[in-house]
């Protein structure tokens, strides 16, 4: 009885171990080209889920999500108007403010008799009530001479403007009308007893200035999508994350935005990348707004189901000898 003997086909063995080969590292860089495709998605969803968001005009199913859309911005700069003008008044509200010998005017003194009328009868009222506006206007001026060293305000520039926003916001967590930051009135609680008032042009002013900072929070996740780099899938390079990000998002030179992606074991096939925007919980409003919750909700399982895709695709051309791509 003889010997069994077998013969292996060297050049079709060779062939078999480079398509195993391929495979395995086919599997190791598709796996974190999908999680950096994953990664640079869910950047995305944190924007579209992070103040500003669409508020919505009030009906039970309006409002949310849909940050990075122009209806987010105009909800961005009405909320800086809103804020501004809770922490700052303009001069012709108070009579006091609108005839100081310093910035007051005859102007601002017919603004203040066109506003609302003084709540309490005295010599407020009868000022308010006066036809003749040029008695009641030197009246006016008289009368506030001699309250002069017990005023009740302080008249701001835009920088003295910008000091005192940025000291409510941050004494009040950056929700001053939420976080009991505001009187009766509305208005934001005096220091040292002391109301803000300006000029109309001057609150305008700082309004636009302010107004240029909307989108700089957004910010951090585009500069988190950046340093992620350029997956490659089907051996090509791709841009996720990024695809019609406006302008008021993408002005912002930021550099605020962290990531992270490390391999778990030596074959590369169990990766974990983390992204982070320092500013994407500022005062807490990333957590106001539930932004972690939402974007997990819309991302989940999607990763999964990308690279069963790719695995599928790429056991079809190993199974034909090819090399995955």
């Amino acid at each position: 009885m003889s010997d069994i003997q077998i013969q292996i086909d060297r050049a079709r063995s060779e062939k078999l171990a480079k398509v195993l080969g391929d495979f395995a590292q086919y599997v190791k860089d598709a796996t974190t080209d999908v999680v950096k495709e994953e990664g640079a998605l869910t950047c995305r969803e944190a924007i579209n889920f992070s103040p500003p968001l669409d508020g919505g005009d009030g009906s039970k199913h309006s409002g949310g999500g849909k940050g990075d859309k122009k209806i987010a911005e105009r909800w961005g700069n009405m909320a800086i108007v809103y804020d501004v003008l809770t922490v700052v008044q303009e001069d012709s509200k108070q009579l006091g403010v609108a005839v100081n010998a310093k910035t007051g005017s005859r102007d601002k003194f017919m603004k203040w008799k066109m506003g609302k009328p003084p709540k309490s009868y005295g010599l407020l009222s009868k000022i308010y009530n006066d036809n003749n506006v040029e008695r009641a206007y030197e009246r006016a001026k008289k009368i506030m001479m001699k309250w002069k060293g017990s005023r009740s305000y302080q008249q701001l520039g835009v920088s003295g403007i910008k000091s005192w926003h940025d000291k409510v916001r941050g004494m009040y967590k950056g929700r001053i009308r939420k976080n009991g930051g505001v009187d009766a009135k509305g208005i934001a609680k005096p220091l040292n007893g002391y109301y803000k008032f300006a000029s109309s042009g001057d609150i305008k002013s700082y309004i636009k200035e302010r107004q240029k900072r909307v989108g700089w929070m957004k910010a951090g996740w585009v500069d988190a999508i950046n340093k992620i780099g350029k997956p490659k899938i089907n051996g090509i390079e791709k841009s996720y994350g990024l695809r019609k990000l406006p302008a008021w998002i993408t002005r912002h030179t930021a550099t605020h935005g962290k990531t992270g992606l490390n391999y778990n074991n030596w074959h590369g096939t169990h990766v974990v990348m983390t992204v982070q925007n320092n500013l994407g919980n500022i005062f807490g409003l990333g957590y106001l707004a539930g932004t972690k919750n939402f974007v997990i909700q819309v991302r989940a399982g999607k990763m999964t189901k990308r690279m069963r895709h790719l695995m599928n695709a790429a056991i079809e051309k190993a199974n034909k000898g090819n090399t995955p791509t």
